[in-house]
């Protein structure tokens, strides 16, 4: 058998046997990632995985072709011919387009998770054809550059197209992103309480468009994702739900400040022990004489809620029981 014909066949071989083992240890990453919380290792799995295996495989299949060639030189157009440079942009056009169809399927995966609704599904299947039609268009346009075809009318009419569909989607298309980084990121998700621009209320719901959140006083106010995703975010729900409660307690300064303060500590270690369904025993609450006026002294309690959903009941039970108790004590509230 020829060397160069032996050559061809041990490339093809190595493709083959490159293509399936690439494919075999992303299936077992895949396996890994389906089972950490976070999507981005979802993301980067689903969208190189293929690409990678037709790498593995088209490199070595290639050069096969280049050392097939070389026993035919009738053949050897080919390889000098713009025919093998199509093949090339064909292939790479393929890769592309994979890579973008699964990062755009990935991201429709989680957040459709996100939602009760079928919106989410079809945005990312509108997404997706587009995608893919653009980046097809280009491969066909850089072929079609090879064989020194004018492509310039075919580049501006689809350019006006272009514009003419961002103009109209600008919006969506940026809102949509922004929600993909609200996903990825995880600043907040559903159940959170947060405070985003001055809103202040729990996630509700994370949509393609926009995110949904229910206010303290029950209306439900829409944001952008794309505003979201430029904010600040304050989330009271993590690293965890307790919420620090401080609760101001103004006295005259003819009270002794040791009996004030010994008081304040025995009226929160006791809330502590009969009320651990809404007071978290750690951090330890805290008493200190915070500011002096003219005429009164103000000593702050601090205790922390074991969530955030219990901050007007810790507050008013705390009231509570130091006016009743500073009324034994003939402590005189300012």
């Amino acid at each position: 058998m020829d060397t160069e014909l032996l050559d061809s066949i041990i490339y093809l071989g190595i493709g083959i046997i490159a293509a399936g083992i690439v494919h075999i240890i992303f299936i077992w990453l895949k396996k890994k990632a389906e089972q950490t919380e976070t999507k981005m290792d979802d993301l980067l799995v689903y969208s190189l995985g293929w690409p990678l295996v037709m790498l593995a495989f088209f490199i070595p299949f290639f050069l096969a072709i280049e050392h097939l060639l070389s026993l035919y030189p009738q053949l050897q157009w080919i390889a000098d011919s713009k025919v093998l440079a199509s093949g090339y942009i064909l292939v790479g056009t393929w890769i592309i387009a994979t890579f973008v169809d699964g990062f755009l399927n990935t991201y429709g995966m989680a957040l459709a998770e996100e939602t009760e609704t079928d919106l989410d599904d079809r945005i990312v299947e509108i997404l997706q054809k587009i995608a893919k039609w653009i980046i097809w268009f280009i491969g066909f346009m850089y072929i079609l550059s090879t064989f020194n075809i004018n492509i310039t009318p075919l580049i501006a009419g689809a350019g006006i197209m272009g514009i003419a569909i961002a103009l109209a989607a600008q919006d969506l298309f940026s809102n949509f992103f922004g929600g993909a980084v609200i996903i990825t990121d995880q600043p907040f998700k559903a159940g959170d309480r947060v405070l985003i621009n001055d809103v202040l209320g729990d996630v509700i719901h994370i949509g393609p468009r926009s995110t949904r959140i229910i206010t303290l006083d029950s209306d439900i106010v829409t944001m952008p994702n794309t505003k979201i995703a430029t904010s600040i975010i304050h989330n009271y729900s993590m690293p965890n739900p307790q919420v620090r409660i401080q609760i101001p307690v103004s006295v005259s300064y003819a009270a002794d400040i040791n009996q004030v303060k010994c008081v304040l500590s025995e009226i929160i270690d006791e809330a502590v022990k009969t009320r651990p369904d809404v007071i978290a025993p750690d951090p330890k609450p805290t008493v200190y004489l915070m500011k002096m006026d003219k005429s009164t002294m103000t000593f702050m309690v601090t205790v922390f809620a074991s969530g955030f959903l219990y901050n007007n009941i810790i507050q008013d039970y705390m009231n509570i029981q130091i006016v009743e108790r500073f009324r034994k004590e003939g402590i005189i509230i300012s």
